[in-house]
């Protein structure tokens, strides 16, 4: 979690430093002006980083979120830095919050910070998500059944091929009541979102409902615990993804079902779920995986649905993707 008794901004820009972001680099940055992307942006700020945009989708969602939008502008003014502002309207067509709805907020973000990336021809996004977002994000992948990969919660850095986006996330070392003290000894005012508080969201149940009980439950703190649960298992899983063999064929554009037949359950469904993603298929999951390896055992040649239109099929021995007809 960062150097202990290290200050945030010596912390921030040790991040950047060490993976070479020059302080003349422009950086776009996930702005709501809540508490996190408030701090992020004085602590970039602070830290030598002063070509910044902050870079805003109002999800039309709420009354005020139209005076919100507007105070960005004032804050990208009072910074002297550039802002883009833009507006989606989520409110349309969406039964209420929950699951559809965040899904939906955060494909909008995404979208708008890939046009903002290209209009600018700037890659590096970023977010203020802290340790206590990587916590229910643990506890959330964990209750849905995630593997190591997702329990390793998200990554400080890692490309999103699909907008074309480097995602930094420098405070994921950082505790909620580290960027509270700061914002408090700053002076510095934020927006508090109401919906942070609307039970309907399920990371709101897991923040206001689960983690107190838990912490009940065992008669202490567990945030620290679990956040080093997922950093535990973050570290592994990318020293599994570095020593792992391609046997299989995982790297190239088939797998071969008698490598496949050789390996633990455990790395055949790693090699599988690496070359899915790796053939650009989304959403893969333990569902997706556990249906291409029905094929090892299958004698005759056969094939599995897949998302987005595809199929994995098997013939001669080796198991490889084709899309349907349209």
């Amino acid at each position: 979690m960062g150097t202990q008794g290290e200050p945030l901004v010596e912390r921030v820009g040790r991040v950047l430093r060490e993976s070479g972001v020059g302080e003349s680099e422009r950086l776009m940055v996930g702005f709501s002006g809540g508490r996190d992307s408030v701090a992020l942006v004085d602590l970039l700020r602070l830290a030598g980083w002063k070509r910044l945009v902050l870079c805003h989708l109002d999800h039309g969602l709420r009354e005020a979120s139209g005076a919100e939008a507007e105070r960005v502008r004032e804050w990208a003014k009072q910074w002297g830095v550039e802002c883009r502002v833009e507006r989606a309207d989520l409110g349309r067509g969406n039964s209420g919050p929950g699951g559809g709805m965040e899904r939906a907020g955060r494909e909008a973000r995404y979208g708008f910070f890939s046009r903002v990336s290209r209009e600018l021809g700037v890659a590096r996004l970023f977010l203020g998500h802290h340790a206590n977002d990587q916590v229910e994000t643990f506890l959330f992948r964990l209750m849905r059944g995630a593997g190591l990969a997702g329990l390793g919660g998200m990554r400080e850095v890692f490309w999103r091929e699909v907008e074309g986006l480097e995602v930094w996330r420098p405070l994921l070392g950082v505790w909620r009541w580290e960027i509270d003290r700061w914002l408090e000894a700053r002076g510095l005012e934020y927006v508090e979102d109401p919906s942070n508080r609307d039970s309907r969201f399920v990371r709101n149940r897991i923040r206001h409902g689960l983690l107190p009980a838990m912490e009940e439950a065992m008669g202490r703190p567990v945030m620290e615990g679990l956040w080093r649960t997922a950093e535990l298992l973050r570290a592994e899983g990318e020293w599994l993804g570095e020593v792992e063999r391609a046997g299989a064929g995982g790297d190239g554009e088939s797998l071969r079902v008698s490598a496949l037949r050789e390996g633990s359950v455990a790395w055949r469904r790693r090699t599988v779920w690496r070359w899915l993603r790796a053939q650009g298929v989304r959403g893969v999951g333990f569902e997706e995986v556990e249906r291409v390896l029905g094929l090892v055992e299958r004698e005759a040649p056969a094939k599995v649905n897949l998302p987005g239109g595809r199929y994995a099929r098997r013939r001669a021995g080796v198991i490889f993707l084709e899309r349907g007809v349209i």
